[in-house]
């Protein structure tokens, strides 16, 4: 009688690693590729069916979104870990600013074909998403500004319009942008940025010349 119980343990860890390998090779292959890559090609890498895909994910567009969703939640992991391996306020807001970039310049591939294809889920959750996502990066900034306020470091000012301010220097299109201009990779650009950031934000003392 315990056999169909264990048998269902069974198939669904089998589901969960196809789903893992179908993510996987998704995510490898629209980063090399872009938009070319098909449904079949995919199946191919992750070495299933094509029909386990579609299965799980109806369109090339709700796979896309997936992969999507797989890196948001390994860049947010990464930007806490890179401010905690800072000791200072400014060090942190260096570490975010580089690590962000890092990110978009890695990812970009990804997150240019998620602006070029319609939102496979309804407009209204489409929208909170995007707003989950700033509201934890405007938290992450508000954060640092408040403690480098508290060692003096930061200008006294309200520290969520400070957020605000700083998450306007690291919106993709100004990653993009800036990358034109001093034709130079994610550590030059962010170099930049922060001076520029630190300009605006640090107590006159910390500004750099």
């Amino acid at each position: 009688m315990d056999k169909q119980p264990t048998y269902s343990r069974r198939e669904r860890k089998d589901m969960r690693r196809n789903m893992q390998r179908v993510l996987q090779a998704a995510h490898d292959l629209f980063t090399e590729r872009g938009a070319e890559v098909t449904m079949e090609e995919v199946a191919r890498q992750a070495g299933v069916g094509v029909g386990t895909i579609y299965r799980r994910f109806p369109s090339k567009e709700h796979l896309l979104a997936a992969v999507g969703q797989e890196v948001r939640i390994q860049v947010q992991h990464g930007l806490h870990q890179a401010i905690q391996a800072q000791p200072d306020p400014l060090g942190k807001l260096r570490a975010l600013i580089l690590t962000l970039y890092r990110y978009g310049e890695k990812y970009a591939i990804l997150f240019e074909l998620q602006s070029q294809v319609p939102p496979v889920q309804q407009p209204c959750e489409h929208t909170e998403k995007h707003r989950r996502i700033y509201a934890t990066l405007h938290a992450l900034f508000t954060t640092i500004m408040t403690e480098g306020q508290q060692q003096g470091v930061i200008r006294q000012e309200d520290p969520a319009v400070l957020a605000t301010f700083c998450l306007e220097l690291v919106h993709p299109r100004t990653f993009v942008n800036f990358k034109q201009v001093v034709n130079g990779d994610a550590e030059v650009v962010a170099d930049c940025v922060t001076r520029l950031l630190l300009a605006g934000v640090a107590a006159q003392s910390e500004v750099p010349h």
